[in-house]
């Protein structure tokens, strides 16, 4: 046969670690093609022998039939000659190490049905493994220390292939060829159970039977995943479901639950087809659905809402577990705002006063990773978490980027960091409030700059003077000479434009709990004008005092007395605020006499905050936006708050005095949920018509929705529906979360519009 061309491409995107080359390989020798591939740092280089149709044929294929798990950004055909070669055989090429990282690492993915099929199979090598994976699924993100990707620069460095493993390996056929974490039982991690003492009790299959019948009779253990630790106990059982909140110093906090399947599922929480999409997907991620009707299910798993976070297995071990029960608490192994549990040693030390017994593993994790969070606003999912499953997979640009690296601000931190075409978000790293949650935030940090060979030239933080990822960002890039600082809002915004790919101008609805703002007073009800470049604050809700700064977002009735003393009259505000909160009398009294001293705010988190203790929902909370969340979840039915505006200067204010008295004057006509109800919608209703008031000034047509009270499934349904009613375009987070996760990306957006 005679060979018409020669023909190299190079194909960029998530191409390594996800049976790529294998594909490559397939292909090729099925329209006879001779060449090679190879993984290099740019993506995957692969080079054809052949007649033009067939070359032209592998290239259409390439793209339409590619590995599931591939996501093919670009096909560049970089050589091409005429050549009389005679034909070769089609090889795979070790790897080649480049100057320059370009390559993009896959997610974790959840455990493959092929996979699941062999585990099965009583007579298949690897029945019962709990390690069992393939190119197509298992461990990824979390396992790499170097790229290329290649087991020795993996955690599976330590577990040389048996021969069958290796026979795998290297056939073209097998569904394992190149698959850099392949085990089995005689080469790969082992799973061993233990008490908290650390002592061994059972090992692989036994482990997983003997742990299984802890669980069933109401043990708590915990339990080593893909990136990190959870604690796992029965959920009916309601000793054991109080017990661990007892251990773990969780109150209230809601537990995510795992599923044998979706059935198990369906039993608990409503499931639109959106959801079933997202529990079934490869990524996993915890879906946030409202619960069902009937559950069985201990009152102590989610008190006091109306949803249950819900997932399905996606690791093996998962999978074996959920064989002897259909539901089991899966919630993540950490010390109160400590980053998650990964390592063993760690897991005996800090576990050990929580956990019965330990099914762990002797495959490293070298990043731990949270679950991600999605909750449902009907048919609408909003990310809540965004970590296991997406990151790291990045936002794409379509033009090359200059380094800049985004801080990302304290609460739910994150960084982002631009590479070639390429915007990357860190996994949700938590709060930086100790030392475990800083180390986690440079281990990180250190990570991607050394795997993607990254020298950012720009460094972007927050405003915020005291902010430690300003601090640590700064350290770590002390020779930077550019450098800007962004307001917290104005990035909610620019990351709010960036998920939309939206460049022009935006009327921005900035709503949250807290930021630095501009006169250095606490923002977090903001009505901006803008985009990435620049911003005008348009107006804001009215400022309240902020009785006792952090108390206040711990004890809601600090500020909702606040709203009291400026809705009425001292001394009515005074009668009411007793009636309310009778055993606060001394603090209410000297906050009463104080109440010009303390710092202000227009936050709209803590107004809901207050709404929720007025109503009698919650005075002291044990976890961020308890009370809001509680506020949310009693809504039903049709009211209308009345929020008034107010006109200072070029500002719009927005003044919540008429909804707090109609709280308080409907307490004895209304029940708790119209009220709950009224406010919300009162507040949607309010924030559409200063929309529009804008719009009609500014011609400016679309609505940026961003900030953690956009969580708020409710306020975000009725306030979208309410600008679409208006002619106006709502803007809403659609890969990034609406909460303090989002600053960083938008940081980095914030610094293009200035330097690119």
């Amino acid at each position: 046969m005679s060979i018409d061309m020669k023909k190299i491409f190079l194909v960029k995107g998530v191409v390594q670690g996800v049976g790529f080359r294998p594909f490559c390989s397939k292909l090729a020798k099925e329209l006879k093609l001779g060449g090679s591939v190879q993984n290099n740092s740019s993506g995957v280089l692969i080079e054809l022998h052949g007649d033009r149709k067939s070359i032209e044929l592998y290239a259409e294929k390439l793209v339409d039939e590619a590995p599931p798990l591939a996501m093919i950004q670009s096909v560049e055909s970089i050589y091409e000659d005429e050549t009389s070669t005679d034909p070769e055989d089609f090889i795979i090429r070790e790897s080649e190490k480049q100057d320059i990282q370009k390559v993009l690492i896959p997610p974790d993915i959840a455990t493959c049905e092929d996979c699941l099929k062999e585990m099965r199979d009583p007579n298949d090598k690897r029945y019962r493994y709990p390690f069992i994976n393939c190119t197509n699924c298992g461990p990824r993100y979390t396992i790499i220390k170097e790229l290329p990707y290649d087991r020795t620069k993996t955690t599976m460095a330590c577990f040389p292939m048996c021969d069958e493993c290796r026979k795998e390996y290297s056939d073209v056929s097998n569904r394992r060829y190149h698959a850099q974490p392949n085990a089995c039982p005689n080469c790969g991690p082992t799973l061993w159970l233990c008490d908290a003492k650390g002592e061994k009790m059972a090992i692989n299959n036994d482990a997983v039977l003997l742990a299984s019948k802890y669980l069933r009779e109401g043990k708590i253990l915990a339990i080593k995943g893909i990136g990190g630790y959870h604690l796992a106990c029965d959920p009916r059982n309601d000793r054991a479901v109080k017990e661990l909140r007892i251990r773990k110093k969780r109150p209230d906090k809601p537990f995510a639950l795992m599923a044998r399947d979706l059935e198990a599922a369906k039993s608990i929480v409503l499931i639109n087809e959106k959801a079933m999409k997202l529990l079934l997907s490869p990524r996993r991620p915890i879906v946030v659905c409202p619960k069902g009707k009937d559950d069985n299910l201990s009152k102590y798993v989610a008190p006091n809402i109306d949803t249950y976070g819900i997932m399905l297995p996606y690791t093996p071990i998962h999978h074996l577990l959920l064989e002897e029960q259909d539901l089991l608490i899966m919630t993540s192994a950490n010390i109160s705002d400590e980053p998650l549990v990964a390592g063993n040693r760690e897991a005996l030390e800090k576990l050990g006063p929580i956990a019965d017994y330990f099914l762990m593993h002797n495959r490293d994790i070298y990043v731990k990773i949270d679950d991600s969070v999605i909750a449902m606003a009907g048919m609408t999912p909003i990310f809540t978490r965004r970590a296991r499953g997406y990151v790291p997979q990045p936002y794409t640009s379509k033009k090359a980027l200059p380094p800049i690296f985004g801080a990302g601000g304290e609460m739910k931190s994150t960084f982002s960091v631009t590479h070639d075409h390429y915007i990357f978000t860190s996994q949700y790293l938590g709060d930086l409030k100790d030392i475990s949650s800083i180390a986690l935030y440079e281990h990180v940090m250190d990570m991607f700059i050394s795997l993607y060979e990254i020298s950012p030239s720009y460094l972007v933080y927050d405003k915020h003077p005291l902010y430690l990822s300003t601090r640590i960002a700064s350290n770590k890039l002390s020779s930077l000479k550019c450098k800007l600082s962004v307001q917290h809002h104005h990035a909610h915004l620019a990351a709010c434009l960036w998920d939309n790919d939206f460049s022009g101008e935006a009327i921005g609805l900035m709503l949250d709990g807290t930021g630095f703002g501009d006169d250095e007073s606490i923002w977090g009800g903001e009505i901006l004008i803008g985009s990435a470049k620049s911003f005008s604050r348009a107006g804001h809700l009215l400022q309240a005092p902020l009785p006792g700064g952090d108390k206040a977002v711990s004890e809601p009735w600090r500020f909702a007395l606040s709203l009291l003393l400026q809705t009425f009259e001292k001394m009515e505000a005074l009668q009411i605020a007793l009636q309310l909160w009778p055993k606060e009398q001394d603090k209410i009294n000297i906050i009463a006499q104080n109440a010009d001293k303390y710092v202000k705010t227009s936050s709209a988190g803590r107004l809901f905050d207050a709404a929720a203790s007025i109503l009698g929902l919650r005075n002291k909370v044990s976890y961020d936006a308890q009370a809001a969340i509680e506020l949310e979840a009693i809504a039903k039915g049709k009211a209308c708050a009345p929020f008034e505006t107010i006109e200072k200067g070029d500002a719009l204010l927005i003044d919540w005095r008429p909804a707090i008295r109609w709280l308080i004057e409907g307490m004895n006509k209304k029940n708790k949920a119209q009220l709950a109800a009224g406010f919300h919608d009162g507040l949607s209703k309010v924030l559409v018509n200063v929309s529009t008031k804008l719009a009609a000034q500014s011609g400016i047509r679309h609505v940026a929705l961003s900030g953690g009270v956009w969580q708020n499934r409710r306020l975000l349904n009725v306030t979208c529906a309410l600008l679409k009613e208006a002619g106006l375009i709502p803007l809403t987070h659609k890969r990034t979360s609406p909460n303090d996760e989002c600053i960083s990306l938008g940081q980095v957006a914030v610094g293009l519009a200035h330097w690119q």
